[in-house]
């Protein structure tokens, strides 16, 4: 005869219940809590203080593109990197504007905007200066390197305006 003891089997008791149970709503909370720091964090806020009223008068945005397009009016925007700062991201800006014919447009002012997609803690508005050639030239310290957005804007003296939008890519 073989003398082995009988064990009682492993029952599911309160206790294991309870740790179970708050282990994992513990997890879960710890990971939503998580979340909502991090997305404290990272939002910036709003894009637009005034969304309401600006979506209202998007009408008067298209009708300026239009004039602008029939204006015929043309900018060339080269951005470089200052080789004097390689371990920045210093960059010269270069702008030319000229009517339909080419001829060159004098300005009043000439403004460019550079925005992150990601974060508008980045952003910066740098005015252009223009040089005896004609063309209006800037630098801006960009804080890292990337895909950004920019808006140059140009004042007539007659009060006319011209706007262009586009990204960049630095390296």
């Amino acid at each position: 005869m073989s003398d082995l003891a009988m064990t009682e089997p492993a029952r599911l008791k309160g206790k294991h219940v309870l740790f179970t149970l708050l282990g994992f709503f513990g997890v879960v909370i710890a990971v939503n809590v998580t979340f909502v720091v991090i997305a404290l964090d990272t939002w910036t806020g709003l894009t637009t203080p005034k969304s309401y009223v600006e979506g209202l008068n998007y009408n008067s945005l298209i009708e300026d593109a239009t004039k602008q397009r029939a204006l015929g009016w043309t900018a060339d925007i080269a951005v470089a990197r200052d080789p004097g700062k390689p371990d920045s991201f210093a960059v010269t800006v270069t702008a030319s504007l000229g009517d339909r014919n080419g001829k060159p447009l004098a300005a009043e002012s000439v403004t460019l905007s550079f925005r992150h997609p990601i974060n508008e803690k980045y952003d910066q508005t740098i005015a252009l200066t223009r040089g005896a050639d004609g063309r209006y030239t800037g630098a801006a310290e960009l804080p890292v390197a990337g895909n950004w957005d920019t808006r140059m804007t140009a004042r007539m003296a007659d009060g006319s305006s011209f706007r262009r939008d586009g990204e960049l890519w630095i390296k």
